[in-house]
Protein backbone atom coordinates (compact mmCIF):
# COMPACT_ATOMS: atom_id res chain seq x y z
CA UNK A 1 0.00 0.00 0.00
CA UNK A 2 0.79 3.39 -1.09
CA UNK A 3 1.98 5.87 2.04
CA UNK A 4 -0.54 8.48 1.32
CA UNK A 5 -3.41 5.81 1.08
CA UNK A 6 -2.20 4.38 4.41
CA UNK A 7 -3.03 7.89 6.11
CA UNK A 8 -6.19 8.40 3.80
CA UNK A 9 -7.52 4.92 5.27
CA UNK A 10 -6.25 5.61 9.09
CA UNK A 11 -8.35 9.37 8.85
CA UNK A 12 -11.21 7.68 7.54
CA UNK A 13 -11.00 4.78 10.15
CA UNK A 14 -14.08 4.53 12.72
CA UNK A 15 -11.45 3.61 15.59
CA UNK A 16 -9.98 6.99 15.16
CA UNK A 17 -12.97 8.62 14.66
CA UNK A 18 -14.53 7.97 18.24
CA UNK A 19 -11.50 9.00 19.72
CA UNK A 20 -11.71 12.93 18.44
CA UNK A 21 -14.39 14.34 20.31
CA UNK A 22 -12.87 17.71 22.14
CA UNK A 23 -9.56 16.89 20.32
CA UNK A 24 -8.18 20.59 18.45
CA UNK A 25 -4.87 19.78 17.59
CA UNK A 26 -2.51 19.51 14.46
CA UNK A 27 0.07 17.04 14.00
CA UNK A 28 2.70 15.83 11.85
CA UNK A 29 3.90 12.26 11.48
CA UNK A 30 7.29 12.32 9.39
CA UNK A 31 9.59 9.69 7.25
CA UNK A 32 12.87 10.02 5.65
CA UNK A 33 11.35 11.02 2.29
CA UNK A 34 7.84 11.34 3.08
CA UNK A 35 5.78 13.54 5.62
CA UNK A 36 2.00 13.68 6.21
CA UNK A 37 0.30 16.37 8.21
CA UNK A 38 -2.98 15.79 9.79
CA UNK A 39 -5.51 18.38 11.37
CA UNK A 40 -7.91 17.76 13.94
CA UNK A 41 -10.89 19.56 15.16
CA UNK A 42 -14.68 19.35 15.65
CA UNK A 43 -14.56 15.63 16.17
CA UNK A 44 -12.76 15.35 12.56
CA UNK A 45 -9.49 14.83 11.59
CA UNK A 46 -7.94 15.66 7.96
CA UNK A 47 -5.00 15.26 6.29
CA UNK A 48 -3.48 19.34 4.86
CA UNK A 49 -1.02 20.41 2.92
CA UNK A 50 0.05 22.18 5.25
CA UNK A 51 -0.10 25.38 2.93
CA UNK A 52 -1.87 29.04 3.51
CA UNK A 53 -4.31 28.93 5.95
CA UNK A 54 -3.36 25.83 7.42
CA UNK A 55 -2.64 25.68 11.12
CA UNK A 56 1.15 24.51 11.42
CA UNK A 57 1.92 21.21 13.47
CA UNK A 58 2.41 21.31 16.98
CA UNK A 59 4.48 18.23 17.13
CA UNK A 60 6.37 16.10 14.74
CA UNK A 61 6.65 12.73 15.29
CA UNK A 62 9.76 11.58 13.02
CA UNK A 63 11.68 8.11 12.40
CA UNK A 64 13.62 6.86 9.74
CA UNK A 65 11.74 5.01 6.63
CA UNK A 66 12.83 1.79 7.84
CA UNK A 67 11.12 2.37 11.41
CA UNK A 68 8.40 2.91 9.40
CA UNK A 69 8.32 -0.13 7.72
CA UNK A 70 8.85 -1.81 10.79
CA UNK A 71 6.18 -0.07 12.99
CA UNK A 72 3.38 -0.13 10.03
CA UNK A 73 3.96 -3.75 9.01
CA UNK A 74 0.63 -6.23 8.97
CA UNK A 75 1.69 -8.18 11.91
CA UNK A 76 4.51 -5.62 13.93
CA UNK A 77 7.66 -7.92 15.49
CA UNK A 78 7.25 -7.56 19.01
CA UNK A 79 8.73 -4.26 20.16
CA UNK A 80 7.91 -2.25 17.25
CA UNK A 81 4.33 -2.15 17.93
CA UNK A 82 4.28 0.93 20.19
CA UNK A 83 4.90 4.38 19.19
CA UNK A 84 4.99 5.25 22.62
CA UNK A 85 7.65 2.50 23.67
CA UNK A 86 9.60 3.80 20.61
CA UNK A 87 9.69 7.37 21.39
CA UNK A 88 10.97 6.27 24.95
CA UNK A 89 13.93 4.37 23.62
CA UNK A 90 15.18 6.69 21.21
CA UNK A 91 13.66 4.98 17.99
CA UNK A 92 11.29 7.58 17.48
CA UNK A 93 11.83 11.36 18.05
CA UNK A 94 8.57 13.75 19.02
CA UNK A 95 9.83 17.06 17.74
CA UNK A 96 7.80 20.65 18.76
CA UNK A 97 5.73 20.64 21.84
CA UNK A 98 6.09 17.07 24.26
CA UNK A 99 3.21 17.86 26.42
CA UNK A 100 0.87 18.61 23.58
CA UNK A 101 1.94 14.43 22.11
CA UNK A 102 1.72 13.64 25.29
CA UNK A 103 -2.21 15.19 25.71
CA UNK A 104 -3.05 13.07 22.34
CA UNK A 105 -1.41 9.88 22.64
CA UNK A 106 -4.60 8.12 21.83
CA UNK A 107 -4.92 10.02 18.38
CA UNK A 108 -1.46 9.00 17.81
CA UNK A 109 -1.77 5.77 18.54
CA UNK A 110 -5.37 5.44 16.74
CA UNK A 111 -3.78 7.02 13.35
CA UNK A 112 -0.51 4.53 13.59
CA UNK A 113 -2.55 1.13 14.04
CA UNK A 114 -5.20 2.28 11.28
CA UNK A 115 -2.53 2.66 8.97
CA UNK A 116 -1.27 -0.47 9.40
CA UNK A 117 -4.10 -2.37 7.46
CA UNK A 118 -7.55 -1.97 7.22
CA UNK A 119 -9.19 -3.61 10.22
CA UNK A 120 -13.29 -4.40 10.53
CA UNK A 121 -14.32 -3.81 14.30
CA UNK A 122 -15.21 -7.52 16.02
CA UNK A 123 -18.47 -7.39 17.35
CA UNK A 124 -17.51 -10.40 19.03
CA UNK A 125 -20.64 -12.30 20.72
CA UNK A 126 -19.41 -14.28 23.71
CA UNK A 127 -19.37 -18.08 23.08
CA UNK A 128 -20.39 -18.54 26.86
CA UNK A 129 -22.50 -17.02 29.21
CA UNK A 130 -21.01 -14.42 31.85
CA UNK A 131 -21.66 -17.16 35.01
CA UNK A 132 -19.42 -15.68 37.74
CA UNK A 133 -21.61 -15.14 40.77
CA UNK A 134 -20.20 -11.57 42.77
CA UNK A 135 -20.49 -11.83 46.41
CA UNK A 136 -19.35 -8.84 48.86
CA UNK A 137 -16.67 -9.80 52.21
CA UNK A 138 -15.86 -7.71 54.52
CA UNK A 139 -11.88 -8.28 54.64
CA UNK A 140 -9.54 -6.85 57.12
CA UNK A 141 -5.47 -6.96 56.50
CA UNK A 142 -2.92 -4.59 57.06
CA UNK A 143 -4.49 -2.78 54.23
CA UNK A 144 -7.22 -2.04 56.66
CA UNK A 145 -10.85 -2.66 56.11
CA UNK A 146 -12.78 -2.95 53.25
CA UNK A 147 -15.96 -4.55 51.60
CA UNK A 148 -14.24 -6.58 49.46
CA UNK A 149 -15.49 -7.72 45.72
CA UNK A 150 -15.52 -11.44 44.84
CA UNK A 151 -16.50 -12.88 41.70
CA UNK A 152 -16.62 -17.07 41.63
CA UNK A 153 -16.93 -18.93 38.21
CA UNK A 154 -16.54 -22.90 37.75
CA UNK A 155 -15.58 -25.86 39.72
CA UNK A 156 -12.91 -27.97 40.48
CA UNK A 157 -9.01 -27.08 42.05
CA UNK A 158 -9.44 -23.49 43.25
CA UNK A 159 -7.30 -20.73 41.32
CA UNK A 160 -7.31 -17.29 43.12
CA UNK A 161 -6.88 -14.78 40.41
CA UNK A 162 -5.57 -11.69 40.85
CA UNK A 163 -5.83 -8.50 37.86
CA UNK A 164 -2.56 -5.88 37.06
CA UNK A 165 -2.28 -2.84 38.59
CA UNK A 166 -4.92 -0.58 38.85
CA UNK A 167 -7.58 -2.89 37.15
CA UNK A 168 -9.95 -5.15 38.63
CA UNK A 169 -12.25 -8.49 38.29
CA UNK A 170 -13.42 -7.89 35.15
CA UNK A 171 -9.97 -8.67 33.33
CA UNK A 172 -10.86 -12.11 33.73
CA UNK A 173 -14.16 -12.53 32.47
CA UNK A 174 -12.97 -13.19 29.09
CA UNK A 175 -11.67 -16.45 30.74
CA UNK A 176 -14.84 -17.27 31.19
CA UNK A 177 -16.66 -16.59 28.20
CA UNK A 178 -14.20 -17.48 25.73
CA UNK A 179 -12.70 -20.41 27.25
CA UNK A 180 -13.93 -23.78 29.08
CA UNK A 181 -11.16 -23.10 31.70
CA UNK A 182 -13.80 -23.25 34.56
CA UNK A 183 -15.31 -26.35 33.52
CA UNK A 184 -12.25 -27.93 34.93
CA UNK A 185 -11.50 -25.19 37.67
CA UNK A 186 -12.82 -22.61 39.73
CA UNK A 187 -12.01 -19.28 38.94
CA UNK A 188 -12.26 -16.99 42.22
CA UNK A 189 -11.00 -13.42 41.15
CA UNK A 190 -11.13 -10.57 43.83
CA UNK A 191 -10.94 -6.59 43.60
CA UNK A 192 -8.26 -4.67 45.97
CA UNK A 193 -9.78 -2.52 48.42
CA UNK A 194 -10.40 0.73 45.88
CA UNK A 195 -10.55 -1.06 43.07
CA UNK A 196 -13.18 -2.07 40.84
CA UNK A 197 -16.56 -2.66 42.95
CA UNK A 198 -14.79 -2.97 45.94
CA UNK A 199 -15.13 -0.26 48.79
CA UNK A 200 -12.49 2.01 49.81
CA UNK A 201 -10.33 1.85 52.96
CA UNK A 202 -12.52 2.66 55.62
CA UNK A 203 -11.73 5.93 56.94
CA UNK A 204 -9.37 6.53 54.62
CA UNK A 205 -9.27 9.74 52.43
CA UNK A 206 -9.24 9.91 48.54
CA UNK A 207 -5.86 9.80 47.50
CA UNK A 208 -4.06 8.28 49.43
CA UNK A 209 -3.95 4.38 48.86
CA UNK A 210 -0.98 2.89 48.51
CA UNK A 211 0.39 -0.78 48.69
CA UNK A 212 3.56 -2.30 49.08
CA UNK A 213 4.28 -6.44 48.69
CA UNK A 214 4.07 -7.04 51.99
CA UNK A 215 0.59 -5.49 52.48
CA UNK A 216 -0.33 -7.24 49.52
CA UNK A 217 0.41 -10.36 50.91
CA UNK A 218 -1.59 -9.72 54.22
CA UNK A 219 -3.85 -8.82 51.48
CA UNK A 220 -4.28 -12.08 50.08
CA UNK A 221 -3.78 -14.43 53.06
CA UNK A 222 -6.36 -12.47 54.24
CA UNK A 223 -8.66 -13.06 51.72
CA UNK A 224 -8.42 -16.96 51.06
CA UNK A 225 -8.93 -16.98 55.11
CA UNK A 226 -12.32 -15.00 54.43
CA UNK A 227 -13.37 -17.49 51.90
CA UNK A 228 -11.93 -20.29 53.79
CA UNK A 229 -10.26 -21.51 50.79
CA UNK A 230 -8.03 -24.73 51.78
CA UNK A 231 -5.21 -24.34 49.39
CA UNK A 232 -5.66 -22.24 46.19
CA UNK A 233 -3.17 -22.17 43.50
CA UNK A 234 -2.83 -18.09 42.79
CA UNK A 235 -2.77 -16.53 39.55
CA UNK A 236 -1.73 -12.66 38.75
CA UNK A 237 0.21 -10.73 35.91
CA UNK A 238 2.11 -8.03 36.10
CA UNK A 239 2.37 -6.51 39.51
CA UNK A 240 -0.21 -9.16 40.73
CA UNK A 241 2.16 -11.65 38.94
CA UNK A 242 5.22 -10.42 41.57
CA UNK A 243 2.49 -10.44 44.29
CA UNK A 244 1.96 -14.19 43.81
CA UNK A 245 6.10 -14.70 44.18
CA UNK A 246 6.21 -12.73 47.35
CA UNK A 247 3.04 -14.64 48.42
CA UNK A 248 3.64 -17.90 48.03
CA UNK A 249 7.59 -17.41 48.91
CA UNK A 250 6.27 -16.29 52.49
CA UNK A 251 3.19 -18.56 52.78
CA UNK A 252 4.36 -21.68 51.27
CA UNK A 253 1.93 -24.19 53.45
CA UNK A 254 -1.10 -21.76 52.51
CA UNK A 255 -1.00 -22.33 48.75
CA UNK A 256 -0.79 -24.63 46.44
CA UNK A 257 1.61 -23.13 43.71
CA UNK A 258 1.75 -20.04 41.52
CA UNK A 259 1.42 -19.18 38.25
CA UNK A 260 3.18 -15.80 37.71
CA UNK A 261 3.08 -13.99 34.39
CA UNK A 262 5.07 -10.68 33.04
CA UNK A 263 6.92 -10.63 36.33
CA UNK A 264 11.14 -10.25 36.54
CA UNK A 265 13.46 -9.71 39.10
CA UNK A 266 12.45 -6.41 39.64
CA UNK A 267 11.06 -3.46 37.55
CA UNK A 268 11.88 0.09 37.05
CA UNK A 269 10.62 1.78 33.83
CA UNK A 270 6.90 2.44 34.70
CA UNK A 271 6.55 5.27 37.10
CA UNK A 272 6.41 8.63 35.07
CA UNK A 273 5.27 12.07 36.09
CA UNK A 274 2.74 12.23 33.83
CA UNK A 275 0.78 9.42 35.67
CA UNK A 276 -0.15 11.96 38.47
CA UNK A 277 0.20 15.37 35.80
CA UNK A 278 -2.94 17.40 36.41
CA UNK A 279 -2.27 18.61 32.92
CA UNK A 280 -3.03 15.58 30.91
CA UNK A 281 -6.02 13.20 31.51
CA UNK A 282 -5.01 10.65 33.27
CA UNK A 283 -8.10 8.76 31.51
CA UNK A 284 -6.39 8.83 28.30
CA UNK A 285 -2.80 8.83 29.23
CA UNK A 286 -2.74 6.10 31.25
CA UNK A 287 -4.59 3.43 29.21
CA UNK A 288 -2.57 4.41 26.53
CA UNK A 289 0.49 3.78 28.59
CA UNK A 290 -0.71 0.16 29.04
CA UNK A 291 -2.42 -0.17 25.41
CA UNK A 292 1.14 -0.75 23.42
CA UNK A 293 2.29 -3.34 25.67
CA UNK A 294 -0.46 -5.72 23.77
CA UNK A 295 0.21 -8.15 20.50
CA UNK A 296 -1.74 -5.59 18.01
CA UNK A 297 -2.99 -8.76 16.36
CA UNK A 298 -5.04 -9.52 19.64
CA UNK A 299 -8.83 -9.44 18.97
CA UNK A 300 -9.47 -5.29 19.00
CA UNK A 301 -12.11 -6.22 21.11
CA UNK A 302 -10.51 -7.45 24.10
CA UNK A 303 -7.62 -5.01 23.36
CA UNK A 304 -10.46 -1.76 23.83
CA UNK A 305 -11.83 -3.84 27.02
CA UNK A 306 -8.55 -3.36 28.61
CA UNK A 307 -8.19 0.09 27.29
CA UNK A 308 -11.45 0.96 28.52
CA UNK A 309 -10.62 -0.60 32.05
CA UNK A 310 -7.89 1.67 32.43
CA UNK A 311 -9.80 4.69 31.18
CA UNK A 312 -12.32 4.03 34.18
CA UNK A 313 -9.28 3.68 36.87
CA UNK A 314 -10.18 5.76 40.34
CA UNK A 315 -8.07 8.95 40.67
CA UNK A 316 -4.10 8.56 41.55
CA UNK A 317 -5.09 4.38 41.57
CA UNK A 318 -3.00 3.48 39.15
CA UNK A 319 -0.06 5.78 39.72
CA UNK A 320 -0.14 4.13 43.60
CA UNK A 321 -0.05 0.65 42.70
CA UNK A 322 2.78 1.34 39.86
CA UNK A 323 4.81 2.84 43.02
CA UNK A 324 4.44 -0.39 44.44
CA UNK A 325 5.10 -2.52 42.08
CA UNK A 326 8.86 -0.77 41.49
CA UNK A 327 9.08 -1.58 45.42
CA UNK A 328 9.49 -5.53 44.27
CA UNK A 329 12.71 -6.92 45.13
CA UNK A 330 12.80 -10.64 44.09
CA UNK A 331 16.19 -10.68 46.22
CA UNK A 332 13.91 -10.14 49.45
CA UNK A 333 12.00 -13.45 49.13
CA UNK A 334 14.51 -15.61 47.07
CA UNK A 335 15.99 -17.21 50.14
CA UNK A 336 12.89 -18.66 51.07
CA UNK A 337 12.37 -20.46 47.85
CA UNK A 338 13.85 -24.13 47.74
CA UNK A 339 13.11 -27.03 45.72
CA UNK A 340 10.41 -27.83 48.26
CA UNK A 341 8.46 -24.97 47.97
CA UNK A 342 5.58 -25.07 45.96
CA UNK A 343 5.88 -24.78 42.00
CA UNK A 344 6.20 -21.58 40.56
CA UNK A 345 5.29 -21.51 36.81
CA UNK A 346 6.02 -18.51 35.27
CA UNK A 347 4.79 -16.99 31.85
CA UNK A 348 5.27 -14.57 29.58
CA UNK A 349 4.15 -12.72 26.62
CA UNK A 350 6.84 -11.86 23.62
CA UNK A 351 5.11 -8.66 22.89
CA UNK A 352 5.39 -6.96 26.55
CA UNK A 353 8.18 -4.54 26.60
CA UNK A 354 8.11 -3.23 30.40
CA UNK A 355 8.99 -7.09 31.34
CA UNK A 356 10.26 -8.99 28.53
CA UNK A 357 10.48 -12.71 28.23
CA UNK A 358 14.22 -12.42 28.99
CA UNK A 359 13.04 -10.95 32.38
CA UNK A 360 10.64 -13.71 33.35
CA UNK A 361 13.22 -16.01 32.12
CA UNK A 362 15.88 -15.11 34.43
CA UNK A 363 13.40 -14.97 37.25
CA UNK A 364 12.14 -18.76 36.68
CA UNK A 365 15.82 -19.98 36.45
CA UNK A 366 16.87 -18.28 39.79
CA UNK A 367 13.93 -20.29 41.58
CA UNK A 368 14.71 -23.83 42.85
CA UNK A 369 11.58 -25.13 41.49
CA UNK A 370 9.67 -23.04 39.31
CA UNK A 371 9.62 -23.69 35.04
CA UNK A 372 9.52 -20.94 32.10
CA UNK A 373 7.10 -20.94 28.79
CA UNK A 374 6.93 -17.91 26.43
CA UNK A 375 3.75 -17.16 25.17
CA UNK A 376 5.16 -16.06 21.18
CA UNK A 377 1.79 -14.63 20.57
CA UNK A 378 0.31 -12.59 24.07
CA UNK A 379 1.85 -9.40 25.14
CA UNK A 380 1.75 -8.07 29.25
CA UNK A 381 -2.45 -8.87 29.41
CA UNK A 382 -2.32 -12.14 28.09
CA UNK A 383 -5.40 -12.92 30.00
CA UNK A 384 -7.40 -10.08 29.10
CA UNK A 385 -5.96 -9.36 25.65
CA UNK A 386 -6.74 -13.06 24.09
CA UNK A 387 -8.20 -15.34 26.60
CA UNK A 388 -8.50 -17.91 24.31
CA UNK A 389 -4.93 -18.41 23.54
CA UNK A 390 -3.90 -17.22 27.04
CA UNK A 391 -5.98 -20.51 28.47
CA UNK A 392 -3.79 -23.48 27.22
CA UNK A 393 -0.80 -21.86 28.15
CA UNK A 394 -2.55 -21.51 31.38
CA UNK A 395 -3.59 -24.78 31.95
CA UNK A 396 -0.28 -25.95 31.02
CA UNK A 397 1.17 -24.10 33.86
CA UNK A 398 -1.33 -25.39 36.28
CA UNK A 399 -0.46 -28.90 35.28
CA UNK A 400 2.89 -28.41 36.12
CA UNK A 401 1.82 -26.81 39.53
CA UNK A 402 0.31 -30.19 40.17
CA UNK A 403 2.96 -32.26 39.20
CA UNK A 404 5.37 -30.66 41.19
CA UNK A 405 3.71 -30.24 44.64
CA UNK A 406 5.52 -28.93 47.79
CA UNK A 407 7.60 -31.64 49.40
CA UNK A 408 7.74 -29.54 52.71
CA UNK A 409 6.44 -30.44 55.84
Amino acid sequence: MAMSDRWDQAVADPHVGALLRGVDTVLSIQGSSWSVVLSVSDGRIRRTEGGEGDREPRFVLRATDEVWDLVLAEHPAPGWQSPLHLVRTGSMVVEGDEREYLRHLHVVRAVIEAARHEEAIDAVVPRRPLSAVGTYHRVHSALGTADVYVERCGSGPQLLALATAGSDTSQWHGLITETDVTDRYELITVDLPWHGRSSPIFGDPAGSWTLTPARYTDFIVAVADALELPCPTLVGASMAGAAVVHALATHQDRFAGAVACQVGHGVGNRAVAELRAADIDASVFVPEWTYGLMNPASPSSFRTRVWWGYSSGGHGLYAADIDSYQQWRFEEVAALLTSASPHIAVLSGSYDTSVPPEASRALAAAIPNASFAEMPELGHFPHAENPGRFAPHLESALRRVAAHPSRSG
